[in-house]
């Protein structure tokens, strides 16, 4: 009964409460910037431009939280513009000023300041000042009741000219009903005593989900050395996952946890230990790739820094431990695994965190054989050393050496090697040019065409710039080959690709595109036309492996995009190691990609194996093999004369059509990645299916194909008229077990 009567009580006083707050006045409007211009309000220099925006601006991350399809955004030309906004006068009716903020957190630069008689009595910033921030608006309020019946005025400030100069502000009302209580500050300092910090976490769809704030490690006097965005659970329900996030590096130092939280206890409850905390069933997920690397949890995008040394090969790719969620270019950490061949990952430490300094964007790996002065002095050679893009106001280009083999890494004290050049300077790519005596970097640049500066330096820390290639996008690749058609060396210049042909033709595009040339230490010069390198939706982000033992280019990429992995830890995945090649055909040096002769280790007693059958017989015995997602196929076919011959696996179809020697793939409904090939009588694939993914090679890797896809239990097929000169069908085992 006492139960019974507090919560009739408690019942009453909420009633009471909603009554209360139905009876206030109703909110005043001050601007909800949904008009083409700002009407009374006067913008005065190039920040603001005529009129509100409409969302997001050329070049802005996705902008967010604001209300309808307008709001004040001070990012037109980017983050080099500056001026004011300046409302009319504003008459107190209200306790309370409500409004959406969101943007760059310079006080007194990025801002929004109310003045009364001009001087400023209350002002407000975004929340951003380094890398790794979000555009979304939040909400924010003023209490202004002591204002009550005065005018005053609104002026909306970007005085600020660097990363994050800029403000976003929307949804101005006067109220009488309080926001809602916001998350403040808070901090923890303490000793480290454990190696993690163990993490109760929520999932989340993308890196913009309401509720995430950023958790940053401190030293006592505020130096940033680590940050994350992260969402906690509400005291009392279960987190989605446990993350133990590595702080062995601070080990018994004193440091202070910062987030921003409703909840003052959030940080107290959080624990450190010794024990990693490892879900033992990650590998094991229904819809994880059998063959293809994945991370154990997080979300991985861009291949980085690939390099082999001691026996090992070393893949970084661009990571965020803390969600599965799509985040790329947030929080960017360099995630680290290894293997002895090619084929089986062990997971390492990560290798580079973001810190003061912003997040880890894309970069390569060097082994540095010289000893250079302050770099590599007391190690031994060669000494392995990572480039990668800081992004940090102002965003350059860093490096990092490590003195254990690739289980920790230190950042270059004379960090940054390269600083900041232009708009967008990111990716980049250095390896030793022994004929000119000199490091070479390219770096992808926006000046403000895009493309690929060539820099060079005899001590990697001293970069005079010697060209530019434009057209060039994002993380750049340089190869040397010798010739097959004159014996020769040429140089293979990779990236994704949008721009002119150098010897004629309309304006080429693609995100897997290679050009061939000479290059003397400065300037590549093209001696072909820039062609597609692989032709599937999915092929983003590839580099090779430095110093690898064979002498090969091993290439491996980014599987960017397609359906997500449901209910899964982890998000996206690489490709097979694909070994690179040149070969003549139809007269000319043609970079061919085909995986490397380490997967065959993975194959089992073949399931199928037939030779100079039908169509119809082969597919018969294809229609009697289990449902195996994880194979590995070889197909040789001889069409009749201008016959089109596919190969269809669940959705996915690629095409030969003899008379024009042109492969393709279906998707969407369309014929796409139309590549033509040199085949003789006979046209050759290759297929790797595993869970979500099938990648193809045809006539030698003369053209690849790298497809995300929901494969399920689909069966293979043969369609067109044609003898199967060749069907033998392996499984391939799991690499995870």
């Amino acid at each position: 009964m006492k139960y019974l009567a507090t919560c009739t009580l408690v019942c009453l006083l909420l009633s009471a409460a909603t009554l209360a707050q139905d009876s206030l006045p109703s909110d005043v409007l001050v601007a909800d910037f949904e008009g083409d211009t700002y009407g009374d309000w006067k913008a005065e220099g190039d920040a603001f431009g005529t009129g509100p925006a409409r969302g997001t601006l050329p070049g802005q991350m996705h902008v967010s939280g604001f209300q309808g399809k307008g709001l004040v955004n001070s990012f037109l030309k980017g983050d080099r513009t500056t001026g004011t906004l300046t409302s009319p006068p504003i008459k107190i009716e209200r306790k309370h000023l409500k409004f959406l903020v969101g943007g760059g957190g310079y006080p007194g630069k990025t801002c929004m300041n109310l003045l009364v008689d001009g001087e400023i009595v209350h002002s407000v910033t975004g929340p951003n000042t380094q890398g790794g921030g979000s555009e979304a608006l939040e909400l924010a309020s003023w209490d202004i009741s002591e204002l009550a019946g005065k005018w005053i005025t609104l002026q909306i400030v970007d005085n600020a000219t660097g990363g994050w100069g800029h403000i976003n502000v929307d949804h101005i009302v006067q109220s009488d009903r309080p926001a809602p209580p916001q998350p403040v500050e808070i901090t923890r300092a303490l000793r480290v005593d454990g190696k993690f910090l163990q993490l109760p976490l929520l999932q989340r769809a993308n890196a913009r989900q309401p509720g995430i704030e950023r958790f940053t490690i401190e030293s006592p006097d505020g130096e940033v050395l680590r940050f994350v965005h992260l969402q906690f659970p509400e005291p009392g329900l279960r987190p989605d996952f446990r993350y133990s996030y590595d702080i062995r590096e601070f080990m018994g130092q004193e440091v202070v946890f910062r987030f921003k939280s409703k909840d003052p206890e959030v940080l107290n409850r959080l624990s450190l230990s010794d024990e990693e905390v490892i879900d033992p069933d990650a590998y094991t997920g229904a819809n994880r790739p059998r063959f293809h690397f994945s991370p154990r949890i997080g979300w991985m995008n861009d291949i980085n820094g690939t390099y082999y040394h001691d026996g090992l090969y070393h893949l970084f790719y661009q990571y965020n431990p803390t969600t599965a969620g799509r985040s790329t270019g947030f929080d960017m950490h360099w995630g680290h695994s290894v293997s002895k061949d090619l084929v089986h990952w062990e997971e390492w430490p990560i290798a580079l965190f973001p810190d003061k300094t912003g997040s880890v964007y894309s970069g390569t790996a060097c082994l540095i054989d010289q000893t250079i002065p302050g770099i590599n002095v007391s190690a031994a050679k060669p000494t392995p050393a990572l480039f990668f893009t800081a992004t940090a106001n102002p965003i350059s280009q860093h490096m990092a050496i490590t003195a254990d083999g690739g289980r920790s890494w230190d950042r270059f004290s004379g960090n940054p090697v390269v600083p900041h050049s232009s708009g967008g300077n990111r990716d980049p790519k250095v390896f030793w040019h022994e004929p000119s005596g000199h490091y070479i970097m390219l770096l992808y640049e926006s000046r403000p065409e895009n493309g690929y500066s060539v820099r060079r330096s005899p001590n990697l820390t001293d970069w005079e710039q010697v060209g530019f290639l434009p057209g060039w996008y994002e993380c750049p690749e340089f190869l040397r080959f010798t010739s097959p058609t004159n014996g020769k060396e040429v140089w293979v210049l990779y990236g994704n690709y949008n721009g002119p042909q150098p010897f004629g033709g309309e304006n080429f595009e693609a995100p897997s595109a290679y050009q061939i040339g000479t290059f003397d230490g400065k300037i590549f010069t093209p001696t072909s036309n820039v062609r597609t390198a692989s032709s599937g939706p999915n092929f983003y982000g590839a580099i090779t492996f430095a110093n690898e033992p064979n002498g090969r280019h091993i290439m491996m990429c980014w599987v960017r995009g397609g359906p997500t992995f449901p209910g899964e830890p982890f998000n996206q995945c690489a490709s097979v190691p694909l070994n690179l090649t040149l070969k003549q055909l139809g007269g000319e040096d043609t970079l061919c990609m085909e995986p490397v002769d380490e997967l065959e280790a993975l194959r089992g007693k073949p399931l199928l194996r037939l030779q100079n059958v039908s169509i119809a017989q082969a597919n018969d015995a294809l229609a009697a093999l289990p449902n195996e997602t994880l194979l590995d196929m070889v197909i040789q076919v001889r069409p009749a004369a201008n016959a089109s011959v596919s190969t269809v696996f669940g959705n996915e179809r690629f095409a030969f059509d003899a008379s024009k020697s042109i492969v393709s793939y279906l998707h969407d409904g369309r014929m796409r990645g139309r590549r033509a090939i040199h085949p003789g009588d006979s046209i050759s694939t290759r297929l790797l299916i595993d869970r979500s993914m099938i990648e193809s090679f045809w006539n030698g890797g003369e053209a690849s194909y790298c497809i995300r896809t929901e494969t399920g239990e689909s069966k293979l097929m043969l369609e067109g008229d044609a003898v199967v000169e060749e069907l033998t069908v392996w499984p391939i085992s799991d690499i995870w077990k």
